[in-house]
């Protein structure tokens, strides 16, 4: 099991996530996509390898490659436009008279960058009780479809917006092209060639018992089941984060394949059109053709109601060479996929993406395509005793403090010695005190009799740039987080994470290395 079983046994149990309101958690891991997949699962039921989840908006990416196989095929072209194929009468409810004409510029292209200028961000599905609509009623907002009428917001091409409607219409008109039904048409192009054998857009298979039920906290499952799409290029792919990690090393054989390589899945050019950024001169917009993508990684992250969260992330392999030696390890062209059947599954996700950099000695990103935050702003998962920490900490024992963003404490008082008595007579600016005692450290805030230790978190450490190390510990039992790193300049801060991120500076004591409390 390697790292993935590490995890579990040093990180997180199936208990933890359960607390998350996760009730399982299944992980694949491709270190190099000429090596063995590795698989686990974190749960206390029945979930395996082998266990279907919903992959959500990561359906986006697996029907962008598709795209990009059917114009390698010959069989389409990124120019290829609507309504070449797409009849008037089926668009009637997108097409106001005062922007009808803009359908005329809506190509292939735009529809999987996200810059077709189409609403609908994103789509709900129905219960098995529910009819489902069709492609009509979608598009217009009418019943039995539960999302608004799909509309122009923007002039074709004039800005990347995402768009689940501009999916749907793209997943039509690859059926209008191929004449083929869409699941169909995927499992011969994607799907069955590249030995997704655990995986299927649409419904599931009569009799399939396999799969990951939806859950709104890891002890309430949705009592009205999964939910099915009629949008299934944006939302509809069911599968395993095993069959997800078979996609990205097909995409990364692809990417790297020479004159003289055996023949891969898309040929070269093709690759990388597909991640080329749409935008390349906005360091802000990191959207490719159907991917998120940035210098290092490319990637999709997917939410679907009523209960799953998922993320896929792979590294492209054209990076620059890392600094420091060998203290860290280049992410290569590593893939890793992350599935959960829960609401709440987002920040276990991250925290995951974050402990399996950290075990492999990976560098410290400041973000990662399509995360939906800076790991800035993450609290990891707290590592076992004496791990991931050191003594760089000692560096910064001291009082520190905020009068910006800190309230005044109600509680004030000197930590951590002072008696309660003192607390009320009198306010001052919040202020934290980071300590040792015998070499382990603690923080206290004003007015707190008992102070929190700190745990290293299972988070990398050290930055590609080269910039000086820094070390993300763990409060205790609370979702809070310090990260001790030194500005440009040399000057030490402590940035304190909590529902928001505050820099504190030091105003007094912390002579290095000298331990007090």
């Amino acid at each position: 099991m390697g790292v993935l079983k590490d995890i579990e046994l040093y990180l997180t149990s199936a208990d933890r996530l359960n607390d998350d309101g996760v009730p399982s958690a299944s992980i694949a891991l491709l270190e190099d996509p000429f090596g063995p997949i590795q698989s686990h699962v974190i749960t206390n039921g029945y979930e395996d390898p082998n266990t279907l989840y919903q992959a959500c908006s990561i359906s986006k990416a697996i029907t962008a490659l598709a795209v990009a196989k059917l114009i390698d095929q010959g069989r389409l072209s990124y120019e290829t436009k609507v309504v070449d194929y797409v009849d008037e009468a089926v668009l009637e409810g997108i097409l106001d008279p005062r922007t009808a004409h803009l359908m005329e510029l809506v190509t292939v292209e735009l529809l999987v960058s996200h810059r077709s200028g189409l609403s609908q961000h994103g789509f709900a599905g129905h219960t098995d009780e529910e009819e489902m609509p069709t492609y009509q009623q979608v598009f217009a907002g009418r019943p039995p479809a539960n999302s608004p009428r799909m509309k122009f917001l923007s002039f074709p091409g004039s800005q990347c917006r995402y768009s689940g409607g501009g999916f749907t219409l793209l997943q039509l008109l690859l059926e209008k092209v191929t004449n083929t039904p869409f699941p169909d048409l995927m499992r011969t192009v994607v799907l069955e060639p590249l030995g997704m054998t655990r995986s299927l857009f649409g419904d599931l298979a009569p009799g399939e018992e396999n799969y990951a039920k939806p859950h709104t906290t890891a002890y309430m499952p949705s009592p009205r089941g999964h939910h099915r799409f009629t949008e299934l290029a944006a939302a509809g792919l069911w599968t395993t984060p095993t069959d997800l990690l078979k996609a990205m090393a097909a995409i990364q054989h692809s990417l790297h394949s020479t004159d003289t390589s055996p023949t891969t899945f898309l040929s070269r050019q093709l690759a990388d059109h597909m991640l080329a950024r749409v935008t390349p001169n906005d360091p802000d917009t990191a959207m490719s053709y159907g991917w998120s993508v940035d210098d290092t990684f490319f990637a999709h992250a997917g939410y679907n109601d009523p209960g799953y969260s998922s993320y896929l992330l792979g590294a492209h392999g054209y990076a620059a060479p890392l600094p420091l030696g060998g203290l860290l390890k280049s992410p290569g062209r590593m893939s890793l996929a992350i599935m959960t059947n829960s609401a709440l599954g987002t920040e276990t996700y991250q925290r995951l993406v974050a402990a399996v950099m950290c075990l492999k000695a990976f560098p410290l990103y400041p973000s990662l395509p399509d995360f939906g935050r800076k790991m800035s702003s993450l609290i990891p998962y707290p590592g076992p005793e004496g791990v991931f920490m050191g003594d760089l900490y000692k560096a910064f024992l001291g009082h520190w403090t905020d009068s910006a963003h800190l309230p005044s404490s109600p509680n004030k008082r000197a930590t951590p010695g002072a008696s309660p008595a003192a607390a009320s007579s009198y306010a001052m600016d919040a202020e934290w005190e980071i300590f040792s005692d015998n070499g382990i450290p603690y923080i206290a805030f004003d007015g707190v009799v008992k102070p929190q230790r700190l745990i290293g978190g299972a988070m990398p450490w050290a930055p590609a740039t080269g910039a000086p190390h820094e070390i993300c510990l763990v409060l205790e039992g609370l979702e809070m987080a310090v990260r001790l790193l030194y500005r440009e300049d040399g000057e030490r801060v402590v940035e304190l994470v909590q529902e928001e991120v505050t820099v504190l500076k030091r105003v007094r004591g912390g002579e290095d290395g000298v331990e007090g409390g």
